[in-house]
């Protein structure tokens, strides 16, 4: 009797024990931790740019954590620190409302990477050619766009496909070298609409417009308006092979003031400037853990065409263990107008991962 009864407790405890686990699990987040880091060199590059000797750094560990609030929200964030010494930088702190509303909409609130194409939305350890475009970089800075806002977003069956619609309100300040504490801009927008559709058995492409609408001389009143349209096609037979295709092109449009000399004096004017930049990929996968693939990518400034800089080069990468693991390689050439000369990078990335969130490729 007593060992039926001790067989009937053990059995309650575990039953009580699981459904404590179950309880929990929505309030308990999933965190995970990313490390990268790169042995890098570079050759014939500028001085004030870089040392031309190769140097191992970790670029950074990338804490993430998300989970559900509720059966209709969640929340996730994502932390990057720097390497020894450096700082602390939230990437993205925001809650989603996910179901609960009418026409399919989700409202997302905090901040987060702008979708303002399709690479932006993408965290940098997701890409098989390790940097950040250029156009990004020269329009928005090192981390890309990333704003604190409110967005709305509806996904709309169209047959087979899928339309999506979004809409951004942005606190503004986004572009770089923004002085945000003496004048306050006023507040931007983005918006960008989608189709993704299946176009095969094995395929999928997803084609992308967006908008974007920022304020980036308060003192001025000076709006920039800027556009993307951004494709993506995917062929993906089985877990051992697959074939992205990546373009996306990004123009830009603004008022700025130059100077000039006019019967020996400094005569200020302003005028209208366009300018844009373009990168496009191909990335193969084989034999499950290895890829390879190569790259373009161009860039003109945010104030002039005359003035732009182009990169081309090769990737390779391998995954080890379900990509807790990857070690990816780059050759890259850069060249721009005016340049004395072009300059070469290389660099060896090591990615691993600690928890639920992997280092996913594109």
């Amino acid at each position: 009797m007593k060992k039926i009864a001790s067989s009937i407790l053990f059995m309650l405890l575990i039953a009580f024990s699981e459904q404590i686990a179950l309880s929990q699990a929505p309030v308990n987040p999933d965190i995970s931790f990313i490390g990268d880091l790169r042995l890098s060199g570079h050759r014939n590059a500028p001085s004030d740019q870089y040392d031309n000797k190769f140097k191992l750094n970790f670029e950074e560990l990338e804490i993430a954590a998300n989970g559900y609030l509720n059966p209709y929200a969640r929340a996730d964030i994502t932390m990057g620190i720097g390497g020894t010494g450096g700082k602390i930088d939230i990437e993205e702190a925001y809650a989603t409302l996910l179901r609960g509303l009418p026409l399919n909409l989700q409202i997302r609130a905090g901040q987060y990477l702008v979708d303002f194409g399709k690479i932006n939305t993408q965290h940098a350890h997701q890409w098989s050619w390790i940097l950040r475009p250029l156009m990004f970089q020269q329009f928005f800075g090192e981390e890309g766009l990333k704003d604190v806002g409110i967005n709305v977003t509806s996904m709309i069956p169209v047959g087979k496909s899928a339309l999506t619609i979004s809409g951004s309100l942005l606190q503004g300040g986004f572009f770089p070298g923004q002085d945000t504490n003496s004048v306050t801009p006023d507040m931007g927008g983005n918006a960008r609409i989608s189709l993704f559709s299946s176009v095969g058995t094995y395929s999928s492409m997803e084609l992308g417009i967006s908008g974007l609408l920022g304020e980036f001389d308060p003192v001025k009143k000076r709006w920039a308006k800027m556009g993307d349209v951004d494709f993506k096609y995917k062929w993906h037979p089985n877990i051992y092979q697959s074939l992205v295709f990546v373009g996306e092109s990004m123009v830009n449009y603004r008022k700025i003031d130059y100077a000039y000399e006019s019967n020996g004096d400094t005569v200020v004017a302003s005028k209208d400037v366009s300018s844009f930049g373009a990168f496009s990929a191909i990335d193969y996968q084989f034999k499950r853990r290895f890829n390879v693939g190569a790259f373009v990518d161009y860039s003109q400034t945010p104030e002039t065409d005359a003035i732009y800089q182009i990169g081309y080069g090769i990737f390779a990468g391998f995954s080890l263990a379900e990509e807790t693991y990857r070690v990816s390689l780059l050759l890259r050439q850069d060249d721009g107008k005016n340049w004395e000369k072009p300059y070469q990078t290389a660099i060896v990335q090591l990615l691993w991962s600690l928890g639920p969130h992997k280092p996913h490729t594109f």
